[in-house]
């Protein structure tokens, strides 16, 4: 995993150079407000198709609501703050990305309200 912080002026080829230039799989990349490469839905796109095309997993962190929007806009997953990445990171090399025990437990228990004893099944066969 890989954490590269970009400066304000830094641009689209900067950025992607740093992903080309990189050797880890997972790569998260730091935008502060005011970024020249959050400017725009397109440059998170052609970031996005370089990580793809390097078989790489890029992540955009920013606390900028705005910013944030137009990278999901590209599919990018996109994280708050440096921590919230990396806690993120750990709970996927865990398997336990998504999910927690308590949230099985309260899905099984909404899924068992719905089916009740003596009923016939909903998918005929």
């Amino acid at each position: 995993m890989a954490i590269y912080y970009l400066d304000i002026d830094d641009e689209i080829t900067s950025a992607a150079a740093r992903l080309r230039d990189s050797s880890d799989g997972r790569i998260a990349l730091v935008l502060s407000a005011g970024s020249r490469v959050a400017t725009s839905r397109i440059n998170f796109r052609l970031l996005a198709r370089e990580a793809k095309k390097r078989n790489k997993r890029l992540a955009i962190i920013a606390a900028d609501p705005t910013v944030q929007s137009i990278a999901r806009s590209a599919e990018l997953p996109v994280y708050a703050s440096v921590g919230e990445y990396e806690a993120a990171e750990r709970a996927v090399a865990s398997g336990t990305y998504g999910h927690s025990n308590q949230d099985v437990s309260q899905a099984l228990d909404e899924l068992a309200m719905t089916v009740r004893p003596g009923t016939a099944p909903l998918i005929e066969r």
